[in-house]
C-alpha cells in the first residue's frame, strides 16, 4: 500500500459547539479521547452556557493537552460558534461533533483509513434511531451526480457531522456556516463545499451517534429570511449543476425547494402571524424565485400553488394553507 496523504503530524481539528450540554458532555468528550487514531486537536468551544458546561470543559483541558477551550461569554448560535473553531483550526482536515452526540472509538480512524485526496469528501453514515439507507462508493461529482442524489436522499443528509472536511478548501474558498440563518444552515455550508471538490466518497460505516434532545430538536417557527435564505441556496445549486441535472434530478431537487417554499409560507409567514403588508412581502419575494420548472415538477397541489403565486391570488393562497394545516 501506498503512503497515507494524512501523515501522522498533520492532524484532524475536531470542533464541538457547546451550549448547555453538562448532562451529555461527559460522554461525548470522553468518546473522542478513547479514539484509536490520537492525533488530533479538540475544540471545544463554549457559547454562553449557563450550566456547567465550561466547567466540565475546563476539567477535562486539565487532564489532556490536546483539548483547547474557548468561552465565548456571550451566546450567539451554533453558526457563529462552528466558525470560529474553522478560525482557529490548525489541521488538515476539520470534522464536526455536537456535545450531545457521541462517536465509537475507531470513527476518525475509519476516515483516515479511507482518505485518499482532499478533493474527496469522506462521509460516514450517522446513526439516530437507526443508520440511513446510503448507497457506499465513491462518486464523481461531474459523472455520477444524479445518482449520488437520487440514491442516497443528499439534501436531507447535509448536516456537518459524520463528514471529513478539508480546512484549506473551506477558507481558501471563504465557506462558513451563515449565522443570519436559524434553520438550514449546515445545508448551505455542505452545498457550497461540494461545489468546490470532485468526488464524495460514502463510507460503508455508522460510528456517529446522534443523539435526540431539547437542543437537537428544535420546535422554532423559523423565520421567513432564514428559510428564503435557504431556498436561494438550492435554487443557486441547481445553477452551478445545471448541466448534470437530467429530468429524475430535477424533479428531486425542486420537490426539495417546494418542501422550503412551503416552510416558508407555513412557518415564516403563517406561523409568525406577520400582517398582511408584510406577508404579502414575503410572497413577492418567493414568486420572483420560481420558475416554470417549479411547475413542470411538482404535483396537481403545488401547481395550484405555483399558479396563485404567480397570479398574486396571495390572499386565496394563505387561506388554502391555513385550510390544509388545520
Amino acid at each position: 500500500m501506498g503512503k497515507n496523504p494524512l501523515e501522522k503530524s498533520i492532524h484532524i481539528s475536531i470542533i464541538v459547539p457547546v451550549y448547555n450540554s453538562a448532562d451529555f458532555l461527559h460522554q461525548c468528550v470522553d468518546s473522542i479521547l478513547r479514539q484509536t487514531y490520537r492525533e488530533f486537536e479538540l475544540l471545544l468551544i463554549n457559547d454562553g452556557s449557563s450550566d456547567d458546561s465550561l466547567k466540565i470543559m475546563n476539567s477535562f483541558a486539565e487532564q489532556d493537552s490536546r483539548i483547547q477551550v474557548i468561552d465565548k461569554v456571550k451566546n450567539s448560535g451554533v453558526s457563529d460558534t462552528r466558525n470560529i473553531g474553522i478560525s482557529l483550526a490548525k489541521g488538515k482536515t476539520i470534522c464536526f461533533i455536537d456535545s450531545d452526540d457521541w462517536v465509537e472509538k475507531n470513527y476518525l480512524q475509519v476516515f483516515i483509513d479511507n482518505y485518499v485526496s482532499s478533493d474527496i469528501l469522506l462521509l460516514q453514515n450517522v446513526i439516530r434511531d437507526k443508520p440511513r439507507n446510503l448507497h457506499y462508493k465513491t462518486y464523481n461529482l461531474q459523472n455520477d451526480f444524479t445518482e449520488l442524489f437520487l440514491r442516497n436522499n443528499l439534501l436531507y443528509f447535509g448536516g456537518p457531522c459524520g463528514k471529513f472536511f478539508e480546512r484549506e478548501i473551506i477558507t481558501k474558498n471563504n465557506i462558513t456556516f451563515n449565522s443570519e440563518v436559524s434553520y438550514g444552515e449546515d445545508l448551505i455550508f455542505f452545498l457550497e463545499y461540494i461545489k468546490q471538490i470532485q468526488a464524495i466518497n460514502i463510507i460503508n460505516a455508522a460510528l456517529y451517534h446522534y443523539e435526540f434532545t431539547e437542543n437537537s430538536l428544535s420546535r422554532t417557527k423559523h423565520s421567513f429570511d432564514s428559510l428564503f435564505i435557504l431556498h436561494s441556496a438550492i435554487a443557486d445549486f441547481i445553477f452551478f449543476h445545471h448541466q448534470q441535472t437530467g429530468k429524475k434530478i430535477k424533479k428531486y431537487i425542486y420537490q426539495v425547494d417546494w418542501d422550503i417554499i412551503e416552510a416558508c409560507i407555513d412557518q415564516g409567514i403563517i406561523g409568525k402571524k406577520l400582517n398582511k403588508e408584510d406577508s404579502y412581502i414575503c410572497m413577492n419575494k418567493i414568486k420572483a424565485t420560481i420558475d416554470k420548472n417549479h411547475f413542470l415538477y411538482s404535483g396537481y397541489y403545488r401547481k395550484v400553488l405555483f399558479l396563485l403565486l404567480k397570479t398574486k391570488q396571495y390572499q386565496l393562497l394563505l387561506q388554502l394553507k391555513k385550510r390544509l394545516n388545520k
